[in-house]
């Protein structure tokens, strides 16, 4: 009786916090993006803690709350994503599941979350999330094409710069389904690590990641990387509207990222076997970021590492 009356109570107290954050994040112009991205806590929290169904109640609680003194709107936004990748995320660590394992269900639990979302705003409240922030992206060209006119610009420069953010806006679309699966595990992993520094000072232990250095990405991966540069390069030179390009297109950006961190890793472990400054891997991952070049060099270092075993990972996995 003590216990679930304490269930109850400590439920009740992450359904407030989560509340408390859903009011950041719609009133806090700056905090309230980062708050955004771990409004999971509190349901990760109240799952290890009390279990499923503890979570589901502080859910449903925090999600009606919000529909009421903010809109129904956001709370079924904070519910479809970041409430179900809680819920995942949070049985995942009450089973003491592995860290690798607990990271590929909760990767899938924000993809699913991301995609219900999509669905569900179409069929529920007939609008089209992603079309409505292309629109938004769209007026803005017609906003920043008045204030260049401000400045003295010549319609031919303004003509260009336009034409160069409308491109960039085009492939954003194509890519829209890529982004979605890569952004999938680096939110699982935040959410994850915060849980888990949290619930380690309420006194819970779990399993560490393995040394960061000695990640591997599977060999597999090369396959589908290799054939996307193939296929870009056809259907972009034959039939660039077909939707064969805009899956080639997604299918390099997923394969690229797994060995853009392949490659990240091989950095970090040559800086630690090394014995070098531990800037130097911190100055090539910045630089990947502005350095379009850069990132595609990362890309080739982890397949030369898949390739080649550099790190002797696999050769070590079959002793």
């Amino acid at each position: 009786m003590f216990r679930k009356t304490s269930a109850m109570v400590e439920a009740g107290i992450l359904a407030a916090i989560a509340i408390v954050m859903a009011l950041i994040s719609m009133y806090v112009p700056v905090a309230g993006v980062f708050v955004n991205f771990v409004w999971p806590l509190p349901i990760i929290i109240c799952g290890m803690r009390h279990g499923l169904k503890w979570s589901l109640m502080s859910l449903t609680v925090a999600g009606i709350i919000v529909a009421v003194i903010i809109s129904p709107l956001q709370a079924f936004f904070l519910v479809a994503i970041f409430g179900l990748m809680g819920i995942v995320l949070g049985e995942c660590m009450r089973r003491r599941m592995p860290p690798m394992r607990l990271m590929f269900f909760g990767s899938i639990g924000a993809v699913v979350a991301l995609i219900l979302n999509v669905v569900l705003s179409f069929a529920v409240l007939g609008i089209n999330p992603i079309e409505m922030m292309f629109t938004s992206f769209n007026q803005s060209l017609t906003e920043l094409a008045t204030y260049y006119r401000e400045q003295g610009m010549s319609e031919a420069d303004i003509k260009t710069a336009i034409q160069g953010y409308a491109d960039l806006l085009s492939m954003m679309r194509i890519i829209m389904p890529g982004a979605f699966l890569v952004s999938a595990p680096a939110l699982a992993f935040v959410n994850y690590w915060a849980a888990k520094k949290i619930l380690v000072k309420l006194g819970e232990s779990f399993e560490p990641f393995p040394p960061f250095s000695q990640l591997q990405i599977p060999g597999w991966i090369l396959w589908p990387y290799g054939a996307s540069l193939f296929a870009v390069t056809y259907f972009y030179l034959n039939d660039k509207n077909s939707w064969m390009y805009d899956l080639s297109v997604n299918v390099q950006t997923v394969t690229s990222f797994a060995l853009v961190l392949q490659g990240i890793c091989l950095i970090y472990w040559f800086v630690e076997h090394k014995k070098k400054p531990a800037w130097w891997a911190h100055t090539a991952t910045t630089l990947m970021f502005f350095i379009p070049l850069f990132s595609q060099m990362i890309v080739y270092v982890g397949a030369f590492d898949i390739i080649f075993d550099y790190r002797k990972i696999r050769s070590k996995r079959l002793r």
